[in-house]
């Protein structure tokens, strides 16, 4: 079983730093957005883990080497279980499995990402109370120049950690005034790596990925789109362990997207969508030749997302009104003839949220209500249950630059069906029974926080710009899941149980400066988490740490270049630990015409050897990566 699940171990440079306002968002929570243009110069070909670590108050667990493909994310030191909710393109991403690793991973291409969207805090999503990480993918507007008909964007990239050439490459097209039609597809392939210290790494993978849309605008201002993607990993896991297992990954999804801009005065945007992962393992001897033995994980999701936003005036004073309904099922699927200890069976949940935003004197108020439901089944039992959970929200200028930001709230997390209807005995040699517990309480969330934001332009030179936040929170967690030992000394068991009682608190400062030929970004971070019932140090929590980003760009913006300098401390106190690191990374971009842009990527470059807080094995020394993207 995970680590993080036991009891006694439980608990970047910014495009812009919000207070989540859009549709869908909570009021409750800070944003970070990380758009296209630092995802192509800054994070050229680095992991989504890197990108995530570079923002305050988020770390992840797994997506590389001997941990496998498949990636966690931990928001303000919670995760697993759903307590940190991902989508694709608005799709949650829900597979889970019972391991030594995280409990709900994910893998999403790098190639095909446009955007990344971290909101931290509870309520972000339905049933995440640690926050939320939204994805969004390429669509046709973002290769389609102003007036044409077709374009594209072809990329390779190559490498010290690339088995072969990295290509990826992109096609839009307007069929018709209302039909336009978009491609992208990815091939790649990672090599295992030598860390520092001497430790092998077998971070190998093959991966292909595509992805395909159609969309149709209707006279009246509607638009439906239509699309398919497919991603295929091969890797091996645990080969430094001693268990190793040949691992083929699959993911695919089918979503129909509708947006309307005025239907009967609302502002509507949802989708219907099914996505499928796969995971199919098969047992290597230690010749790494199979043996035989294998064993599959499959989760399907189907899901339903709508949301209208519209103005109207109630009362005299205008309201901006947001409503959301979500609801999705999930379908586990476990053949495994040695035995399991993650479930088949189904869960369901709904939500409804509805969001009020309105001015009171100087005051930016936001009130918000979310109700949520859930039902769990499997052979081993069932569960359901129902809450309703209240935030507020209050924003206040001090002055002309100076905002004051104050919100409360309350979340709503259902036990997962791993948490609830896992059943079986754990492997050799850790011979000991995990059984059910259909009467597990959902977890139970207040968070409050205070923060001040500071925003101006022409602070130094005209046109240019200044921001930074910084945000206080504590999130109290009652009847925080955990695995425990119970029962007698003669019939003793592990089961999940309601830990009365968990705290998450900190300090983030995000700020960003850019007066077009000089950028400059930090991301900091001081967290604490705590078992008010042991008073233990929760493992989940990461370590302090800060990620300083600055660089130039040339007079015409064709050249870019500038390092980042990422401090992270020790961490210690729990049963896990990890040690204090620093790394500086260089990164540049050089426009060689209209339409070619070549870049480059030095990582690590004073050959630090380090391991991230909840991974188990180092990352890669000095590497580099160089890029070639040609547009049309």
């Amino acid at each position: 079983m995970s680590p993080l699940a036991v009891r006694s171990q439980e608990v970047i440079a910014l495009d812009e730093i919000t207070v989540a306002v859009g549709p869908g968002a909570q009021a409750t929570a800070s944003q970070t957005t990380v758009g296209e243009e630092r995802l192509e110069t800054e994070y050229q070909g680095a992991s989504l883990g890197t990108v995530l670590r570079d923002m305050a108050g988020v770390t992840t667990q797994g997506g590389g080497g001997d941990d496998g493909a498949e990636m966690a994310v931990n928001i303000r030191g919670l995760q697993d279980h759903g307590r940190v909710a991902v989508t694709v393109d608005g799709m949650r991403q829900n597979f889970a499995r019972s391991g030594h690793g995280a409990n709900g991973t994910f893998s999403v291409d790098q190639e095909m990402l446009r955007e990344v969207t971290v909101t931290r805090g509870s309520g972000a999503k339905a049933g995440a109370i640690g926050g939320a990480v939204e994805l969004r993918r390429v669509t046709a507007e973002d290769i389609l120049r102003e007036g044409a008909s077709t374009g594209g964007e072809f990329r390779l990239r190559y490498g010290s950690l690339t088995k072969t050439p990295t290509v990826h490459g992109e096609l839009a097209a307007k069929l018709s005034e209302a039909v336009d039609l978009m491609v992208a597809g990815t091939h790649s392939e990672k090599d295992d790596y030598t860390a520092p210290d001497g430790t092998r790494v077998y971070a190998g993978q093959t991966k292909r990925s595509g992805l395909a849309t159609l969309g149709f605008n209707t006279e009246n201002g509607q638009r439906f789109t239509l699309s398919y993607d497919r991603m295929e990993q091969e890797y091996s896991t645990g080969v430094a362990a001693g268990t190793p297992r040949d691992n083929d990954l699959r993911t695919e999804s089918l979503r129909l997207g509708w947006q309307a801009e005025d239907l009967a005065g609302w502002s509507v945007e949802g989708a219907l969508y099914k996505t499928d992962t796969k995971l199919e393992q098969q047992s290597l001897s230690a010749a790494l030749t199979p043996t035989g033995t294998g064993r599959t994980y499959d989760t399907s999701t189907t899901g339903l997302l709508l949301s209208a936003q519209r103005f109207l005036m109630i009362g005299g004073r205008d309201h901006d009104l947001t409503v959301t309904l979500e609801g999705f099922r999930d379908e586990a699927d476990v053949n495994d003839t040695t035995g399991s200890l993650t479930p088949s069976g189904s869960r369901d949940i709904w939500s409804l949220g509805l969001e009020d935003r309105f001015e009171l004197g100087r005051a930016r108020v936001t009130l918000g209500l979310t109700a949520d439901s859930y039902s769990l089944d499997s052979d081993d039992g069932s569960a359901s249950g129902q809450a309703v959970s209240p935030r507020l929200a209050v924003d206040v200028p001090l002055g002309n630059w100076v905002t004051f930001h104050a919100a409360a709230s309350m979340g709503y997390r259902p036990p997962s069906l791993n948490e609830t209807l896992v059943s079986g005995m754990h492997p050799e040699p850790a011979d000991f029974e995990i059984r059910p517990n259909p009467d597990l309480k959902p977890e139970k969330s207040q968070a409050f926080e205070i923060g001040l934001g500071y925003g101006r332009e022409g602070l130094f030179v005209p046109g240019d710009s200044f921001d930074v936040r910084a945000t206080l929170f504590q999130n109290t967690v009652r009847d925080y899941i955990g695995l425990e030992r119970v029962g007698s000394l003669f019939d003793s068991y592990y089961r999940y149980n309601n830990i009365d009682k968990v705290r998450l608190r900190g300090l983030e400062l995000e700020a960003r400066y850019d007066s077009g030929q000089i950028f400059a970004g930090l991301a900091g971070q001081i967290l604490d988490g705590t078992d008010r019932t042991t008073g233990e140090d929760l493992d989940s929590t990461p370590p302090d740490r800060v990620v300083v980003t600055a660089g130039l760009r040339s007079a015409d913006l064709r050249r870019e270049v500038g390092t980042r300098v990422t401090f992270t401390d020790s961490k210690h106190g729990g049963t896990l630990s990890s040690d204090a690191w620093r790394t500086v990374d260089l990164f540049f971009r050089q426009e060689i015409s209209k339409n070619v842009e070549f870049g480059l990527a030095l990582n690590n470059i004073f050959d630090a050897n380090y391991t991230p807080h909840l991974d188990t094995q180092p990352q890669p020394g000095f590497n580099a990566q160089a890029s070639l993207t040609l547009r049309f």
